[in-house]
């Protein structure tokens, strides 16, 4: 299959980095301005700016591509158009806003409704996923392929925990991932097995990981086992299901057989800790002692462990985090840590202990 204009990916990824520079000045910030653009839809000033940039550069630079951005009214440019660019500033605000560093930049290139060029750049972990039509998928520039896992029991799933178990799921390894994007690409690279999400997903969540699953050789789709095109009236599609192929139509069986997309009210997520007026509480702990190796997680006595401080969001923790390191600098082994309790203490992320 030829490669379908490179020059395109280089444009992504060079667009991505800066622009992940911008999401990342303003995380490590903290406090970021947020606001509610619908019920259940939250947004940051980090948002806008990220997209401020990429739609100045990625139209200046291709000023005949349409455009489709979660943070832009769509103008049908994207239909009108033979090529087109499908972007989410940031996906996954909700871990943005929260202190976790597992939200995303997504950007892709379509082609008469399919993503020809994609790039899913996590900006706080520098992992970059690129992927262009015929290329094979990129993690950090090494080629990329899904695990070999052919059963629904025991595998690493990325969703949500509870969910699956009202439903009647066989017993997995779940974790939790906001950003749509951010599982797909795990799936491609094999650092996880599979994700299945319930509930519609927007264009932007979906096709710059779309090409990177596809040319890793992972088979994606709605709930329905349908592949998706990001070139129609609306922009939304009946869920995903993401794994090899073998494991994903197993997962299609399961879906079929244990809630379907004709059941909304089973499948409704609900998310009672994220009432726009109550702030869910976070907790973040700064801890630090001598490494056995600088490079290693082991430290040399545990009893001599240095407690920094717990502190309600990330920015503070970082500031505390920043302070001790410094104050360390010339002991290479001296190593200090954030660590995201909340996320030891609340695994699913509903407000529910354990």
């Amino acid at each position: 299959m030829p490669v379908h204009r490179p020059d395109d990916l280089a444009l992504l990824l060079d667009t991505a980095r800066k622009a992940g520079a911008i999401a990342r000045a303003y995380f490590h910030k903290g406090n970021t301005n947020s606001w509610y653009k619908s019920e259940n839809q939250p947004v940051t000033e980090a948002d806008i700016a990220v997209n401020d940039y990429l739609e100045k550069t990625l139209q200046a630079a291709r000023p005949n591509y349409g455009w489709l951005s979660e943070e832009t009214k769509d103008d049908t440019s994207r239909i009108k158009s033979k090529y087109s660019f499908v972007v989410d500033p940031i996906d996954g605000t909700r871990a943005f806003m929260d202190g976790r560093p597992h939200f995303t930049i997504c950007l892709a290139v379509i082609e008469n409704g399919k993503a020809v060029s994609g790039v899913v750049y996590n900006p706080i972990l520098d992992e970059m996923f690129e992927a262009s039509l015929g290329t094979g998928a990129r993690f950090n520039d090494k080629t990329i392929s899904p695990s070999k896992c052919t059963s629904i029991t025991g595998c690493s799933m990325i969703g949500y925990p509870r969910k699956f178990k009202r439903l009647g799921w066989p017993d997995m390894k779940v974790s939790i991932r906001n950003s749509m994007a951010y599982r797909i690409v795990l799936v491609a690279a094999g650092i996880r097995d599979a994700t299945v999400s319930f509930t519609p997903k927007s264009d932007w969540d979906l096709a710059a990981a779309t090409i990177i699953a596809k040319e890793a050789g992972v088979k994606i789709t709605d709930l329905n086992g349908k592949a998706f095109h990001f070139a129609k009236d609306h922009i939304t599609e009946n869920g995903v299901i993401c794994a090899s192929p073998h494991l994903h139509d197993l997962l299609l069986s399961q879906v079929k057989t244990n809630g379907t997309p004709n059941k909304p009210k089973q499948l409704e997520t609900k998310m009672s800790d994220r009432n726009p007026d109550k702030k869910k509480q976070l907790l973040h702990i700064v801890i630090g002692g001598e490494l056995v190796d600088p490079m290693k997680t082991e430290f040399i006595d545990l009893d001599k462990i240095t407690y920094i401080g717990a502190y309600p969001n990330y920015a503070k923790a970082y500031d505390a985090w920043k302070n001790a390191a410094q104050s360390t600098v010339d002991n290479a082994h001296m190593r200090f840590f954030i660590l995201h309790a909340h996320d030891l203490i609340d695994p699913d992320n509903d407000g529910v202990i354990g």
